[in-house]
């Protein structure tokens, strides 16, 4: 097992960071982490939603969200041979405005080798990711 964790503080209330985070589908506006991502259904965020997901020198990737606490946070994970991954997106109230925690989890019998092969390209990623999740939750206030 391998893991990256990323947290950043937002100068916007924790509905509207939650906002950027939920809506998926328009992660690659504001991130350069993400080529495209498509729902594979309709709606809200919900626990069974999937999608697609094809980022930059990577294989396309279906994500299934496993755990939703509206408002807070959500988990959902892709699985490929010896190799699962969970990814877990967090936001919660802080003085001023909110924090959001971004983390993927590599499990399975090659976790651990995906983590050291993947782990600074994963962690550059997914600080540009929280970032992007900044930026457009506090162009929003």
């Amino acid at each position: 097992m391998a893991s990256v964790t990323v947290t950043v503080d937002i100068a916007a209330p924790p509905e509207r960071a939650w906002q950027a985070v939920a809506d998926v589908q328009d992660w690659p506006r504001w991130t350069t982490s993400m080529g495209e991502v498509k729902r594979l259904d309709e709606g809200p965020l919900q626990v069974g939603s999937r999608a697609r997901i094809k980022q930059p020198g990577l294989p396309v990737f279906v994500w299934e969200v496993t755990d939703l606490n509206e408002g807070t946070s959500f988990t959902w994970v892709t699985r490929t041979p010896g190799v699962v991954a969970w990814a877990g997106h967090e936001v919660v109230p802080v003085p001023g405005g909110s924090r959001l925690t971004l983390s993927l989890t590599w499990t399975g019998a090659f976790g651990g080798l995906a983590g050291a092969l993947m782990g600074r390209r994963t962690r550059t990623s997914i600080m540009r990711d929280a970032e992007g999740h900044k930026a457009c939750a506090e162009a929003a206030t």
